[in-house]
């Protein structure tokens, strides 16, 4: 019996111009060369796509998506991470589909920027509906649903755990299901932004460019007019090798910040969405000393929240229980309720009705009363 042959397709989906740049400073990407290759060396054995992935171009994926539905051998994809947006292409293309048990999948529509006239943006309108009927279509015939739901679900932008993916269809079964159970677990990954990817080909041109001699003859590089026309395989040791981040933090400091602050960017967004929640429960009763303890220690707000009202109850318990040893010490509870002394500074105090009628009811059973 022959093992299928592993693709590990882990990263953005991005266009083959754009895998260099993730190549050249040792990201990972999924494009469509890629793949081709990868298909090309299987020679039609049996597949096994390891995805993890939060999606990217549509059109990249669609030229994926054709390219494993025209593959001979039977593939067979599991989801280890996130399959989402255009990730999901691949998922539509197997013969079986498993998902880990922390797997997650999600779809949604396709989005893109607009610049001109009305013309260019009802252009676009235009395209962006046709695109988002043909990834339903294509959903419909995976999983048998109508292609309506399936316009509501992309439009709400619908995430599925292990065992929803199931149900919904998008996948065979969850991996392991007998030995752990699934959760809402999900990793996005992060997509490095245009203006980066802009830089990071300018200076990966003028790396090519320091290639060659002064008559124009490479060094283990072809001539090149543009960064379009770079060659699929560089022969050249030195370009071989994809740079590190210490190497790109040593000759681009400011690139390489960009670098690093793109996968910050979702991070730091939800740590202030936290502290900001996180705040809004300062002004609780005795709510101020857990919200500094939350924000320094990574408590969510919902966590806090739940140990401000624990907080609140045991102290609403511990001033009645302190007024009921009050009442005793002071001997009001040998009087009777009706005659019992109230307290002039009772409208000062922190006590609501319900707590004095709470006092009064103690007072009540300790003299017998009913």
């Amino acid at each position: 019996m022959k093992i299928a042959k592993k693709i590990k397709l882990n990263g953005p989906v991005i266009s083959g111009i754009s895998a260099r740049i993730y190549e050249w400073i040792g990201l990972d990407a999924i494009s469509p060369n890629r793949v081709l290759n990868e298909l090309e060396k299987a020679g039609g054995e049996d597949i096994e796509l390891y995805i993890n992935s939060g999606g990217g171009s549509v059109f990249a994926g669609s030229e994926i998506f054709t390219a494993l539905k025209e593959y001979p051998g039977k593939i067979t994809s599991k989801i280890t991470g996130v399959a989402a947006s255009a990730a999901t292409f691949f998922v539509l293309a197997s013969d079986e589909v498993y998902i880990s048990p922390l797997g997650q999948m999600m779809i949604h529509n396709a989005a893109t920027s607009t610049d001109g006239d009305r013309f260019a943006h009802t252009s676009n309108l235009e395209m962006l509906e046709g695109v988002d009927k043909a990834i339903a279509k294509v959903y419909q015939a995976k999983t048998k649903m109508s292609d309506a739901d399936l316009l509501d679900f992309m439009r709400k932008t619908t995430w599925m755990n292990a065992d929803k993916s199931v149900q919904m269809g998008f996948a065979n079964s969850v991996m392991f299901e007998e030995e752990v159970d699934a959760t809402n677990s999900a990793n996005a990954g992060f997509e490095l932004p245009q203006e980066v990817i802009d830089k990071l080909k300018d200076v990966l041109l003028k790396n090519v460019m320091a290639n060659m001699t002064a008559d124009g003859v490479s060094i283990g590089i072809e001539p090149i007019n543009s960064l379009q026309n770079l060659p699929q395989q560089q022969t050249n040791e030195r370009n071989d090798k994809p740079m590190k981040l210490e190497e790109l933090k040593a000759q681009h400091p400011d690139l390489y910040n960009e670098v690093l602050n793109a996968g910050k960017t979702e991070g730091v967004t939800a740590e202030r969405s936290r502290i900001v929640a996180l705040n809004a429960l300062a002004n609780s009763p005795g709510a101020a000393e857990i919200v500094a303890k939350a924000i320094e220690n990574g408590t969510s707000a919902g966590e806090a929240a739940i140990e401000i009202v624990q907080a609140s109850a045991q102290r609403v318990k511990d001033v009645a229980a302190g007024r009921e040893e009050d009442a005793k010490a002071s001997g009001a509870a040998e009087v009777p309720a009706e005659e019992a002394p109230l307290n002039e500074n009772q409208g000062n105090t922190v006590d609501h009705d319900a707590e004095a009628a709470a006092i009064v009811a103690e007072i009540n059973k300790l003299k017998g009363g009913k």
